[in-house]
């Protein structure tokens, strides 16, 4: 497997739940990650990948997102207008230059199958230490303790992008008729009727 590009924000998701057809249980081998330097170089594609021009040379006909047929090329010249419109961004983030990443948040879940609950480890930005996020309470905690058998999904964000706001990668400006005010969230907010879900 390759990627192209590597994204900002890299999650991994370690499985901790194992369903076979004769049991249920909860996996608590402990993974070892790193907190620092999780290096993704092995798997950017190189910049003159094969695949690509046998394709071209074989005119392919493939079926794009929507289910539309295109030939290969076609697909192709979209996927490059995309990567050339998406660095482009403010920051001219290509996706390509960097590929360490730095762990900043760790979810752990405790407890058995049947029942549990989900605590969070995150690292402040503020002061680079590590803490643990239990429903109300917040603990300091060492980032030693950030690996163990409870963590089940990982944060890590690219080196080059721990400074970039969402402004640098998203278009977050509002738009007319899209979303709802500050006033209708703290309406609904406040009203008793719930969204139930069943």
């Amino acid at each position: 497997m390759s990627l192209w590009r590597l994204p900002p924000v890299m999650i991994i998701h370690l499985k901790r739940f194992q369903f076979t057809q004769h049991m249920r249980r909860k996996l608590r081998d402990l993974v070892m990650f790193p907190l620092e330097g999780l290096d993704f170089s092995r798997i950017i594609a190189s910049s003159d990948c094969d695949t690509k021009q046998d394709a071209r040379a074989n005119g392919k006909i493939e079926v794009d997102v929507n289910g539309e047929a295109r030939s290969s090329d076609q697909i192709e010249n979209d996927v490059q207008k995309d990567t050339e419109k998406k660095a482009s961004l403010k920051n001219g983030d290509d996706g390509r230059s960097e590929s360490l990443y730095d762990l900043y948040g760790v979810v752990h879940h405790q407890g058995a199958l049947s029942g549990g609950h989900y605590v969070a480890s995150l690292k402040s930005e503020l002061d680079g230490k590590w803490r643990l996020f239990n429903d109300a309470q917040i603990y300091d905690i060492s980032s030693r303790d950030v690996v163990d058998p409870s963590a089940y999904i990982l944060f890590y964000i690219r080196r080059d992008v721990k400074n970039a706001t969402l402004e640098d990668f998203w278009d977050v400006s509002t738009r007319e008729g899209e979303g709802m005010t500050e006033e209708e969230v703290e309406k609904m907010m406040k009203s008793r009727e719930r969204c139930i879900i069943s």
